[in-house]
């Protein structure tokens, strides 16, 4: 499984799921894992570089600060947004880094685990980038939202069961004690898994549909539809979530597992 985006996915992704989904999550890691100075950070599939910037901060001027994904778009887009921060930018696989054994104090990962094709062997890399006492950090989702539930519903209703199969794979994750053995079989130690849940706040349905859905990699899908089509999508999606709907908002729960664990 992975999560590629090309064309107009990482702007839209940038300009719409960071701030209303994928930022907040950022800030919840980063401030779990308590960066220090002069730490050496590792963020691992950084997509347009969120949590990479926020680690920048927190290390300060001693620290580095290193983004990975290997996603040409996205490392592209996260150069451009980091401007003048002092980044280093990796466009590589997972298990191919290409960095000196036990150079790294921190590997952070923000729903970046999930789509590793080789969850062990990005493991026994991130084993061998960390020095002794290193710490791993990754957050997965907790399965799937209310949200979530109802889009891939929709996409199966009026696109097809194959794209919805690729849209539900996203969130179809391990539990939590299968993701601590997972993480403990590559010769982790202390690892913990911390559920954290938030109420994501998210323009309407008619609003916040098309562009999520832009911004996925079954956007071509989405696009190619008819008008009346789409809009049945977006209305199918919004009928679900009557519940959850306030003044023009979809306010609803959801949640992640961060993992952290000891080299």
């Amino acid at each position: 499984m992975t999560f590629q985006l090309a064309g107009n996915g990482p702007r839209i992704y940038e300009e719409v799921m960071v701030p209303l989904w994928f930022g907040r999550w950022a800030e919840t890691l980063v401030d779990r894992v308590d960066l220090r100075p002069a730490q050496r950070v590792l963020d691992v599939a950084c997509g347009t570089g969120v949590t990479t910037r926020l680690a920048r901060a927190k290390v300060g001027p001693t620290g580095t600060v290193d983004g990975l994904d290997i996603n040409a778009p996205m490392i592209a887009k996260a150069r451009e947004l980091a401007g003048d921060l002092d980044i280093g930018w990796i466009e590589s696989d997972v298990c191919d880094s290409g960095l000196p054994s036990g150079s790294v104090d921190v590997i952070l990962s923000q729903h970046g685990y999930h789509y590793f094709p080789d969850k062990a062997r990005a493991l026994a890399e991130f084993s061998r980038l960390l020095v002794p006492g290193g710490r791993l950090a990754f957050s997965i989702w907790d399965g799937h939202s209310r949200y979530t539930k109802a889009l891939c519903a929709a996409v199966e209703h009026h696109i097809s069961p194959e794209v919805a199969c690729k849209q539900r794979a996203q969130r179809e994750t391990p539990s939590a004690a299968d993701l601590a053995e997972q993480v403990y079989a590559q010769g982790f130690s202390d690892v913990v898994v911390h559920r954290q849940e938030l109420m994501i706040d998210v323009p309407s349905a008619p609003e916040f549909v098309p562009l999520h859905l832009a911004s996925m990699p079954i956007a071509g899908a989405f696009l190619a539809l008819p008008d009346d089509r789409k809009q049945a999508l977006i209305d199918e999606v919004g009928a679900s979530l009557a519940d959850y709907a306030h003044n023009d908002r979809l306010i609803y729960p959801d949640a992640v597992h961060v993992v952290i664990a000891h080299r």
